[in-house]
């Protein structure tokens, strides 16, 4: 495309979980066969009784909701739905809210800044290492954000990397045997506590 080549010892891949340095380089990306759990999202604007200064969490029958106060006065709602629509608007969440939100003060919402869905999907890459092509971040794997070790495995890749491209080629091997199951720990884990969170209340209780 008019562009220029450049020619280097190492491409590292940390594009993402659609890597196009993943895809020429010929690396699997595998996961379960089904299409991930489906979730909503959007910071609203609601009249609420729920204090500013905390996340509320509600483990409804109907799966759960993530109440998250931001600091521009916004509230940030995430849950997950069977089939979440292509835009969702605000009476989604205001739905949501009324059936999985407080019940004594319900929520009230009065606008919505922006809004979103998306699907969780949980892959890692069948190896890290592929000649002079090296993988890091959410271009090996991706995974629920459940328990909030996504960036730090990300970055941890990223410090592993580093000090094996300084250590030199032989410690690049080390760096792709070792990241991998530390990976597949992590998305075992993830993929749990939202297994978890999405259960009936009679099998969270179990």
């Amino acid at each position: 495309d008019g562009g220029r080549a450049v020619r280097a010892r190492w491409v590292v891949g940390a594009d993402g979980m659609h890597s196009r340095v993943r895809e020429l380089a010929g690396i699997g990306f595998g996961g379960p066969a089904d299409p991930g759990e489906s979730f909503l999202l959007a910071d609203v604007h609601v009249d609420s009784t729920l204090p500013r200064d905390q996340v509320s969490l509600f483990l409804s029958r109907q799966g759960p909701l993530v109440w998250a106060p931001l600091p521009d006065g916004t509230v940030r709602l995430v849950a997950t739905v069977d089939d979440a629509p292509r835009e969702p608007q605000a009476h989604h969440f205001q739905a949501l809210l009324d059936e999985r939100g407080p019940a004594r003060r319900p929520d009230r919402v009065t606008g919505m800044a922006w809004s979103s869905r998306f699907r969780i999907h949980h892959r890692i890459a069948s190896t890290y290492r592929s000649g002079p092509v090296l993988l890091a971040g959410d271009a090996a794997h991706v995974h629920s954000p459940a328990g909030g070790q996504g960036m730090n495995l990300g970055l941890r890749d990223a410090v592993a990397l580093g000090d094996a491209l300084a250590a030199g080629p032989q410690a690049l091997d080390g760096y792709a045997a070792d990241r991998r199951p530390l990976a597949e720990e992590v998305l075992g884990f993830a993929a749990g506590l939202t297994r978890l969170a999405a259960a009936p209340p009679a099998v969270r209780s179990l």
